[in-house]
């Protein structure tokens, strides 16, 4: 499973921003600021394909 997939499932799963950011971090082994550059790419995508709508 990639980040972005792991970052989708646990706010599937109603997670806050807080808790997947930690999750990430220990999960992928990122620093603070790679796992909030990995939440904002999820975010770009998630805003871009609500655009596309």
């Amino acid at each position: 499973m990639d980040v972005l997939d792991f970052i989708h499932d646990m706010f599937s799963q109603d997670c806050t921003i807080g808790t997947v950011l930690h999750l990430v971090m220990a999960h992928f082994d990122l620093s603070m600021e790679e796992a909030q550059k990995k939440v904002d790419e999820y975010f770009e995508i998630v805003e871009a394909m609500d655009g596309e709508r």
